[in-house]
């Protein structure tokens, strides 16, 4: 039997994950201890509800660890009360595949070719450790979404068969070593008396493991015994163990490498764990503790480096294999616990790496000068900067902010626009600056204003005299940043990215009185700072003049004056790119059939998101498709279409003033909806038209739109009162005078 041991204390929608794929183990005979930290334990989460519903699946059995708290007493808790044969410590944010323990003991009963040992010798088998930031449903669906081990795997099969390199080697941080992903023997845990520190509250796993190979235990492997390390996307709400704040974490650090270094010593460990270790720790004192003399808010104690030099002193020559010779002089000022020689050493390192840096690319060289050059002059209070969609269009809450203040405010503000391409045709007078270059980032800096409808770049130095109007660009359908399950975007640190941003916003723009309920709870952001004044992007839907404009736009666009307008306009996928803001998409939507349909009836125009960067073949459709992906400005689309097509694209709130119809084109509605994202609002009661999964289910909406209409007209009605009710071709004047006064 295998005695499967959780440590619990806060992550109730994580564990679930963990005990599915207990529960979905094709080995049978196991027994799960969970074990929950008492002192640690998220009140708000009562998992016996969720416990229950797998006793007898999995035979759970729960602990409570009352008098003391931390991963390392939970778990020799657990080790105290198992029955099984073997331990295997899982942590309850984590998951296993479904052959896990299969595999793992047939590496006890059949050890892999050059393993000469008995099953009564192995005293641990380790599988692969694979590293993910998705639910189990997602995993499964992306099995290519692992870490480095899989590639070092695959490429040097030697290294994973050594143990200490696996273990110890091959790791970047102390984090890395884990006694996680590993079979134990329970009765070599006890005759060997190995147990957690429970003082060590963040770093338990390494002397733990230290130990077990200070026993001279014997091993085996398996690499297709799969433990998938979940990483958490919501460091904000939900740290992992090794991202949580605990004033005592550099003490338990260092003894941490002090203890694993001693128990090297003194039970004769093999030199590469020691080497292993010190390795770790050097890149660590150099790269991370030694800057911190530089951080004016980070101030390094005495007793700090105190406590870090009796680490260091264990270093010997091998530990020095590979440093250069200004971290070689770091490392023995801190053995020394030199505090000035420190400072010194690790400031002409930096300057050397600042120096590589500035001069590696020009961006680098940019920034520079912006640190010591731009903001150090003064805020010009009149300068405006205006950026849509990441410098790519001309559109959007920005552009008609910026028209409606050069009509009424004329010279009173200077202009900048942030744009990717300098032919972009904006009306006006402006100075146009190219996103990235030397002029964007004296701008940038200099400029009191700034309007944009995208999250603002990651390393903006914001002035606190600066004011950042962020408009945003649409009332959301589909959950947005911590409202997210999961993260499967291209860049999986998406929620600490956009904290981090959203922090830097003076206002927050929203269409109406659900947006601004929401983006209190997506964005973690202040209801005070939100602006709930409407889009100034949909107040040219409120022209008198409609007809007229649409007439004179769709001639500018090449759309024939006698025929329908279908707009499709669906969204990208999260977990199809190629890499950050570059997405693929495949066409769902029959053209063809469409064509052979209505061709002579309608023309479709075909706008995707701006984060698609797929070419799309319209080859002998070009009398039936116009692609208006490039074209700047949505707004003019919407006016000139009689429906509207999307999936889930906020596209249709926006489109809604119009009071045209709408489709939902979701042909991958489940997944979309179950594992990418979800929604906000009940999508078969509150959408303002049907919901389409077939091309069939299309062609009979188009050939039945009268009827859609009729049908839908109440859902429409109260769809418009919800979300459109704030808008009325104003939007952009309420906007300025709150915040340009």
């Amino acid at each position: 039997m295998i005695s499967i041991i959780i440590a619990f204390h806060k992550g109730r929608n994580y564990l679930k994950d963990c005990l599915d794929s207990i529960r979905n183990q094709k080995y049978k005979d196991i027994e799960t201890i969970i074990v929950k930290d008492m002192k640690a334990l998220d009140s708000s989460e009562n998992i016996d509800e969720l416990i229950s519903e797998y006793l007898d699946d999995i035979n759970v059995k729960v602990f409570e660890l009352k008098n003391k708290t931390g991963v390392s007493a939970a778990r020799n808790l657990g080790i105290e009360n198992a029955k099984g044969e073997y331990v295997y410590f899982l942590d309850s944010d984590d998951y296993v595949m479904e052959d896990t323990f299969t595999n793992l003991l047939e590496a006890v009963d059949t050890p892999p070719d050059g393993l000469k040992l008995s099953k009564n010798e192995i005293k641990f088998v380790y599988g692969r450790i694979f590293h993910t930031w998705f639910m189990r449903v997602a995993f499964n669906i992306e099995q290519g979404n692992v870490d480095e081990d899989e590639k070092l795997i695959e490429e040097n099969p030697e290294k994973f068969a050594d143990a200490v390199d696996y273990k110890f080697a091959k790791c970047n941080r102390i984090e890395e070593v884990t006694c996680l992903g590993t079979l134990y023997n329970r009765d070599f845990l006890n005759k060997s008396k190995i147990r957690f520190d429970e003082e060590q509250k963040l770093y338990g796993d390494v002397t733990f493991l230290v130990n077990v190979f200070a026993k001279d235990g014997q091993y085996s492997y398996c690499k297709d015994s799969i433990y998938v390390k979940r990483y958490h996307n919501d460091e904000i709400n939900l740290p992992s163990i090794d991202k949580l704040e605990d004033e005592n974490r550099d003490d338990l650090m260092a003894k941490a490498y002090i203890d694993a270094f001693r128990i090297c010593r003194e039970k004769k460990v093999t030199f590469e764990i020691k080497d292993a270790l010190a390795k770790i720790f050097a890149k660590f004192y150099i790269d991370d503790f030694s800057r911190r003399f530089h951080d004016k808010k980070d101030q390094v104690t005495d007793e700090k480096i105190k406590i870090f030099s009796e680490a260091l002193k264990e270093f010997d020559k091998s530990s020095f294999k590979g440093l250069g010779v200004f971290e070689k002089k770091i490392i023995k000022a801190g053995a020394a616990a030199d505090k000035e020689k420190i400072k010194k050493w690790s400031n002409i390192r930096l300057i050397k790496n600042k120096i590589i840096v500035m001069f590696s690319s020009r961006k680098h060289l940019y920034r520079t000068l912006n640190v010591y050059i731009f903001s150090k002059m003064k805020q010009k209070d009149n300068w405006i900067i205006f950026e849509s969609f990441v410098g790519r269009n001309y559109s959007g809450q920005p552009k008609y902010i910026y028209q409606y203040l050069q009509k009424n405010y004329g010279k009173k503000y200077k202009y900048i626009w942030i744009v990717n391409d300098k032919k972009l045709e904006i009306d006006g007078k402006h100075t146009k600056v190219k996103r990235f270059g030397l002029k964007y980032y004296y701008y940038m800096t200099r400029s009191k204003y700034w309007v944009n409808n995208m999250r603002q770049p990651y390393a903006f130095p914001k002035r606190d005299s600066q004011i950042m109007l962020e408009t945003w660009h649409g009332t959301p359908l589909k959950r947005l940043v911590f409202d997210m399950d999961d993260v499967h975007s291209a860049n999986p640190k998406y929620k600490q990215i956009v904290y981090k941003q959203s922090r830097k916003w003076d206002y927050l723009l929203s269409d109406n009185g659900f947006s601004t309920e929401v983006f209190q709870s997506c964005f973690m952001f202040d209801k005070e700072k939100i602006l709930e004044l409407g889009y100034p992007a949909n107040d040219p839907m409120y022209d008198k003049n409609l007809d007229v404009k649409a007439a004179e736009l769709k001639r500018k666009i090449g759309v024939p004056l006698d025929k329908k307008v279908l707009l499709y306009a669906p969204t990208w996928r999260d977990d199809n790119m190629y890499g950050a803001g570059e997405y693929k998409f495949e066409l769902a939507l029959d053209l063809n059939r469409l064509h052979k349909e209505f061709g002579d009836e309608y023309v479709i125009l075909l706008r995707m998101h701006y984060w698609v960067v797929d070419q799309l073949d319209l080859n002998g459709l070009e009398d039936f498709v116009i692609n208006v992906s490039k074209y700047s400005d949505i707004t003019d689309i919407y006016l000139i279409s009689d429906i509207c097509m999307t999936d889930y694209s906020s596209v249709f709130f926006d489109y809604a003033n119009l009071r045209r119809p709408i489709l939902f084109y979701m042909y991958d509605l489940e997944k979309y909806r179950d594992v990418l994202r979800g929604f906000y609002l009940d999508i078969n009661k509150d959408l303002p038209g049907p919901i389409l999964t077939t091309n069939d289910e299309v062609v009979d909406a188009l050939k039945n739109i009268d009827e859609i209409k009729r049908n839908y007209n109440s859902k429409y009605e109260t769809f418009y009162n919800r979300f459109c009710h704030v808008d009325d071709g104003n939007a952009a004047k309420r906007v300025c005078e709150k915040v340009f006064k």
